[in-house]
This record gives structure tokens, sequence and C-alpha cells, in this order.
């Protein structure tokens, strides 16, 4: 009979998330690995799933494990890894806040990067993977200006490396506070956050910026760019047509190599701003839902 094992779920949409001790630990299929997370974080994904926005969109089988980034040891190896888990597969089911998972072998998991500890391996999947996206689609070049709305948060902090490391002007609203952070990562130049973003955008680019990365809005922000700009967006609003792209992340093993050797080599940095215990989940779903975050928070599972 399976060992219990604690986990952070979602009993059900009319409950708050919590933390349990009794779930069961899962048994690996031939073509799975068991792997102990030692390390997740937290996504914006995450508080989508606990305050219950996507039970329309999508089947919720509860209880609903939360958590998708994961670093951790394979049981039977002893091998390091990291990955991250879709949301829905097919369902709103299983996720990483817990102390074993099982993953296709070759599916969602790769060798985690020599260079990062646990912790950083932990929060940079998602985030990373969906910046490199993002570099794909939008392909910033030298002295091209791309303009990067939500710049300080998890893919916004990897994008700006990315984008910058390519030679672009990279322009980021941000508060005063933000400016030193978002300078060390590239960024050429700050917009006052609270003022008005196409008025302040204008003054400095009459004509618009080249390509537009924006993870906060729900709807295209087409005024802000050049004519034949590029706009990209992980909300499904960058809108339909040539130059529009609605990214996806996908939690493949080249993909997470591609994030590996980045983070090896040191072209991408990871900054964890806060870690929490997973007793302590539900403080941290509050914090990313409520306050203003530098790069990612982190979750120490064992």
């Amino acid at each position: 009979m399976p060992e219990p094992m604690r986990a952070f779920t979602l009993d059900s949409f009319d409950s708050p998330p919590r933390l349990r001790d009794d779930m069961p630990e899962p048994r690996p299929a031939d073509n799975e690995l068991l792997v102990r997370v030692q390390a997740s974080s937290v996504n914006p994904v995450d508080a989508a799933i606990a305050g219950g926005v996507l039970k329309e969109m999508v089947e919720h089988e509860f209880p609903v494990t939360l958590g998708r980034d994961f670093a951790g040891v394979v049981e039977q190896t002893g091998n390091e890894v990291y990955g991250f888990l879709p949301a829905s597969n097919p369902t709103v089911h299983e996720g990483s806040w817990t102390e074993l998972i099982t993953v296709p072998e070759n599916d969602f998991a790769a060798v985690k990067p020599r260079n990062l500890d646990m912790a950083s391996a932990g929060v940079a999947p998602l985030a990373g993977i969906t910046a490199l996206a993002a570099r794909d689609a939008l392909a910033p070049t030298r002295d091209e200006t791309v303009l990067v709305i939500g710049a300080t948060g998890g893919v916004g902090s990897f994008f700006v490396q990315l984008a910058a490391g390519a030679g672009a002007h990279v322009i980021a609203p941000a508060f005063p506070e933000d400016e030193e952070y978002l300078r060390d990562l590239g960024a050429t130049e700050i917009l006052d956050r609270n003022a008005d973003l196409e008025a302040t955008l204008r003054d400095r680019h009459a004509d618009g910026v080249d390509a537009i990365l924006d993870l906060v809005s729900y709807t295209p922000q087409d005024s802000l760019l050049k004519e034949g700009g590029r706009l990209a967006s992980p909300l499904g609003a960058a809108g339909d047509g040539p130059q529009r792209f609605n990214l996806t992340a996908e939690p493949s093993p080249s993909n997470l190599q591609r994030l590996s050797e980045l983070l090896d080599n040191r072209t991408l940095r990871v900054h964890v701003q806060e870690s929490y215990e997973l007793a302590r989940a539900a403080e941290a779903l509050q914090e990313l839902s409520g306050s203003h975050t530098q790069g990612k928070l982190s979750l120490r599972i064992a």
C-alpha cells in the first residue's frame, strides 16, 4: 500500500488550498521516472488554479496538486533533474508542490543545470522556456527597440537578459525601486510605471517600438508599435495576423536542454526574491497575487 506524503492541494472550488499529509505516494509506470521534489516556484497559473479561474475552461480532477516547476532527484538513479508539468494533462490534477512526482521518462524533465542549486533550478523552467519562446518569436536584433511590459517578473526578467544579450535597446516600465534591478539585467531605458505608457513612450520614441513582449495586458497594445512591428503575449493577447505571437511554453527535453545551456554558461541568471517552505505555500500565492515581485518566488519542498 502506498505510503502517505505531503502535498499542497486544492480539494474543491469551495475551499482554499491547503497542505495535506495523507496523499498517497505515486507509483511510476515502466516508462516513468519517480522524482523526489526538492524545490519549486510560484507561477501566475498556480494562483489562477487556486482561485478557480480555470474552472470553466478545463476539467479539474480533485484533489488538484498545485505547482508546475520542479527540481529534484530521480529516486532510482540519484540523477538531479528539473522541468515543469503542464497545467492540464488532460485535466487539472497533477502538480509539483508535493514530495514525489512521476514524469514520463522522455518528456517534461531534463538534467538539472550544473551551475544552479536546487532552489534556483526549481524556479527556472516555466518562466525560462516562456522567455525563450518569446525570444524565438520576436527575434530581437542589435539596436532594435524592444518594450517589455511586466519586465520585473519571472518571464520578464529572463527575457530582458535575452533581448539585451542580442544587442537590443530594452525599454521597461517600472517603479523607481526596480531601476537598479532591471539595469543590472540589461534594460537600457526605464519608463515611469505610474505614468501613461503610450504618452511616455511616444515622447521618447515617436514612431513606436520594433517589438513588444506584453506579460500583463489582456488586449493587444498595437498602438505602441511601429508599422510592421512585432507583438508577443503568453496570455493570448497578441492579436491575430502576421507579426503577432501568442506564446506557449513547451516542457520538452530539448527546450529544457536549451535553457540549461544558457543557465550553465551564465547567459541567463536566476533571481529568487524570497523562498518559502511548502507549509507556507498559501503565503507565497498571496505574495505573488498581491505584491510586487522581482524575479521569482521559490518553494522548498524538502
